[in-house]
Formats: structure tokens, sequence, C-alpha cells
């Protein structure tokens, strides 16, 4: 009895699916979106390494970044992968690091998205 109790759960489990009525993807932030996207970046006080990344949300929904790329003066670029990606909830703030010497910065930037459902309107949880 208790062998069938457990498969009925499991038949159960396996048909319910979150997205079953609309699919949710995840796509670039539109230049909209991106000017509500706030980042600082800088370097703790008397500190030289590493370089932190302040990522303010200024959108409802949730918004996730995957990577950091920095041009450095001499021309080297330097990359790092969010393994996993970061998620700044709407209207919130994260942190984020990466090794980069003070001083030798040029320009940064951060690969963020999120997810819409059927790829259109407002961010929205993948999760909900």
């Amino acid at each position: 009895m208790p062998f069938l109790f457990v498969l009925l759960i499991s038949v159960q489990a396996l048909a319910w699916n979150p997205f079953a009525t609309e699919e949710v993807l995840e796509v670039p932030l539109s230049k909209t979106e991106l000017q509500k996207i706030k980042v600082n970046a800088g370097w703790a006080k008397g500190e030289d390494q590493p370089l932190i990344f302040e990522v303010t949300n200024g959108l409802k929904g949730p918004i996730q970044c995957s990577a950091a790329n920095v041009e450095l003066n001499d021309g080297k670029t330097v990359g790092k992968v969010f393994v996993p990606k970061f998620t700044i909830p709407g209207n919130d703030m994260r942190n984020a690091s990466m090794l980069v010497l003070r001083g030798t910065m040029r320009t940064y930037s951060l690969t963020c998205s999120c997810f819409k459902k059927q790829g259109q309107g407002d961010c929205v949880s993948p999760v909900k």
C-alpha cells in the first residue's frame, strides 16, 4: 500500500508545471530598463583589491547579472562569470566583486538580464 501512495504522489508531481500557462523567457534588459539600473564600482577604503560592484535594481521585478568585464589601462580585459548568476530583487541592491587592482581600471560593464512572460512586458520572477 505505501508503494501505491508514493506512486500517486510521483505522478502528481510530474504533472505539475509552474509555467504551464505562460512561457517565461530570459531576455536582455531594454534601454529603458537599463536606465533604472544603477551600478557603482570601486574599492573599499584603504584596500587595493577587490573591485566591488554595487548594483541597484530600480525595476519592480528581479534581474540577474551573469558576468562582469573590466578594461584595464594597459588595454587588456579581465572578466568574471558569476556562477550562479546573482539576483537583485525589484527595488533592491546587491554587491558583487572581482579581483582588479586599484588604479588599473579604465572602464567596466556588467551583463544583466531578466525573465519575462513570453519574452515581453515587465520583468517577473521565473518561479512564481
